[in-house]
């Protein structure tokens, strides 16, 4: 199978999914494409893995350019979505605010690759927002909660999936 996985990353979480998924399908033709390096094209492929980080709530701009770029070649094909981001709850408001309705619903599946609040990936006002972010859930009055992080075992089960088709 023909297999593109195109995403975008700020910090290097979604990289990591993407290289990840791809070092676990040696069996398939992987192609994977950053995008804010240029767009690859759907076209031509038998399936494909779209994902980014949100900031602010909504998926990385260049992700959101892509859907629409590309929409209808989006749509023509299987796919599976995900999203990096430090707030596992908000996960499928996220998801609604970053991707189009149609391509969401055509989805064969929707994951979370988890988030990692690492500042000294961030830049400027970005890891600012980070580092209160940690501080708070390091502060936390709940001795349960732990700092979020990269989910490695559902970019597994995603490889293990696909493996199947």
């Amino acid at each position: 199978m023909k297999i593109l996985i195109a995403y975008v990353s700020n910090s290097g979480t979604s990289r990591k999914g993407a290289l990840l998924l791809e070092s676990l399908l040696q069996n398939h033709e992987i192609t994977v494409a950053d995008l804010s390096e240029g767009f690859v094209s759907p076209e031509g492929f038998d399936y494909l893995v779209l994902g980014g980080p949100v900031r602010m709530s909504r998926a990385h701009r260049t992700l959101r350019r892509y859907c629409k770029q590309y929409e209808r070649e989006i749509l023509a094909l299987p796919r599976t979505l995900y999203l990096c981001c430090a707030i596992a709850d908000q996960f499928e408001n996220y998801l609604d605010m970053s991707y189009p309705k149609a391509i969401i619903q055509g989805a064969e599946e929707t994951l979370y690759f988890g988030g990692e609040l690492d500042p000294s990936k961030q830049k400027g006002l970005d890891r600012i927002i980070v580092r209160m972010m940690r501080n708070s859930i390091r502060n936390s009055e709940d001795d349960e909660v732990v700092l979020p992080g990269f989910l490695p075992e559902h970019v597994r089960l995603l490889a293990d999936r696909l493996r199947q088709k």
